[in-house]
């Protein structure tokens, strides 16, 4: 659980879940960088271990995982933590995946190689609501 002092401000979460190492420590460094905490998982099954252990202000997951999908992660995250924004990063992005994602309460959907500025640009406006 995240432990903050008095008076100080607490660093907004992030949740990374993709199987693809070298994107993760990509998005983890840029986050990092902008003064964000990051936890990391490999898969769905992992995410869901994280959510119960820790909260976070924001998930980010791929959509095609060994072990629990990005699909079924976002309508198990939608369910249980109906207040976390879900954001999709795929590289097997159709309209279909995309209407589909939205329906399921994402709160929006990118495909890769991920534009960085437009995931801050997402994750800031995502925090602000």
């Amino acid at each position: 659980m995240k432990q903050t002092v008095p008076g100080a401000t607490a660093k907004p979460t992030i949740l990374i879940v993709d199987d693809e190492p070298d994107l993760v420590s990509t998005i983890r460094d840029f986050f990092g960088l902008m003064g964000f905490e990051t936890a990391e998982a490999a898969n769905g099954v992992e995410a869901l271990i994280q959510l119960q252990r820790a909260s976070f202000d924001i998930v980010m997951t791929d959509l095609k995982m060994p072990e629990l999908s990005g699909q079924e992660l976002l309508r198990k995250v939608s369910s249980a933590y109906p207040t976390i924004p879900v954001i999709i990063l795929t590289g097997h992005g159709t309209i279909e995946n995309a209407v589909q994602a939205m329906r399921d309460g994402a709160y929006d959907f990118l495909t890769k190689p991920v534009n960085l500025d437009r995931l801050s640009l997402l994750v800031k406006r995502a925090l602000s609501n």
